[in-house]
């Protein structure tokens, strides 16, 4: 059965949960994609309501029925984590005919529901819920109403987990020697360091490096650069290093010319030969701590973490705040200022003043 379709700027498995919602709902959707929202933030909202939605059809509820008791409900329903449906394209061959058919099928995966995933699915039904108060689909909002009634969770603000420098130096050697246990040099071990240069060096996002085009480098005299789009559609660019640079142009060289043409513009493709996608990139990043052998802290490194490592040693080696901000690509400076509390180096001079006392 062909995809449902809400927008044609929506990919086909976010259009297939999204045509599930009410038409207000969709609406919404539609707000979101004008107001040119990121279609992370979009698919992330989709994921949030599919849960919400599901939770309503299981108590025979509507939208204009939820109240904030009904609320409170669904988030003690997920507290503890929840299973979450995806849907996924696969393509089978008739074994007697050898003709090609796309099936789509859903797969459910169990989630643990974090403390910033929680944070999350409250900001987006926040907005939704205004939202149909704002278009008069609803006369109030209970959303608002349940979180008057709720206790405010303790404010923790955790401190970020990042590579010293010689971590990030064993990483990046580690490619090379997991492809030499392999034996088997290619055209993914180039991409592969390209990716984790390029996470290192420039800070970018997951989200913002799976949506560049070859094009997104930019050549300017002896300079190299590369265009950024990131959240809200806010472009900016970043010098890239020789060692970046280098590990790039022989990632380019190397490449694969994909088969599909809507492929063809994007810079790091998978080893189908298509845009490479979030959860790959993160597997890759995986892949080379655990070959590292990196320390227990370091162990739990994800591509997100690789952008708290620069902005880490950026502040440490003495760089100013704003400029940090910049290259982070952050619309706030106080959301720069958690890695103050990281490189901190009068903690470190207190505390090795105590050494003289005890």
């Amino acid at each position: 059965m062909d995809t449902p379709i809400v927008s044609r700027r929506l990919p086909e498995n976010i259009n297939r949960i999204v045509s599930k919602f009410p038409e207000e709902v969709q609406e919404f959707f539609l707000e979101m994609i004008s107001a040119d929202r990121s279609l992370q933030t979009i698919a992330n909202y989709a994921y949030d309501f599919a849960l919400f939605f599901d939770f309503l059809q299981s108590r025979n509820k509507t939208i204009e029925q939820v109240d904030p008791i009904l609320i409170k409900r669904f988030f003690r329903y997920i507290e503890n984590g929840y299973e979450r449906s995806v849907y996924v394209k696969l393509t089978k061959v008739d074994p007697q005919t050898g003709e090609k058919r796309e099936e789509w099928i859903e797969r459910k995966h169990f989630r643990e529901n974090s403390r910033s995933g929680k944070q999350r699915k409250r900001a987006s039904l926040r907005s939704l819920f205004r939202y149909l108060v704002k278009t008069h689909v609803l006369d109030r909002d209970p959303m608002e109403e349940y979180e008057d009634a709720t206790l405010r969770s303790r404010s923790r603000q955790k401190v970020p987990v990042f590579l010293t420098r010689e971590e990030a130096l064993r990483l990046i050697q580690a490619i090379s020697t997991y492809h030499e246990k392999k034996k088997r040099k290619n055209w993914l071990e180039a991409r592969d360091l390209a990716i984790i240069l390029m996470l290192l060096n420039t800070g970018m996002r997951v989200s913002e490096l799976i949506n560049l085009n070859i094009n997104s480098i930019q050549t300017d005299g002896d300079l190299i650069r590369v265009m950024i789009i990131g959240k809200g559609g806010k472009e900016r660019i970043l010098k890239l290093n020789n060692k970046t640079v280098e590990a790039l142009q022989e990632y380019l060289k190397q490449r694969p010319t994909p088969h599909d043409t809507k492929h063809q513009d994007a810079l790091f493709l998978n080893k189908n030969l298509g845009r490479i996608s979030r959860k790959a990139v993160s597997e890759v990043v995986k892949k080379y701590v655990r070959e590292a052998n990196l320390p227990p802290k370091a162990a739990a490194i994800s591509p997100h973490k690789l952008r708290h490592t620069l902005a880490t040693l950026l502040l440490a080696n003495g760089e100013n705040l704003r400029v940090v901000q910049e290259i982070l690509g952050h619309s706030s400076i106080q959301t720069t200022q958690i890695y103050t509390h990281v490189i901190n180096t009068e903690k470190d001079q207190a505390l090795d003043r105590l050494e003289k006392l005890i």
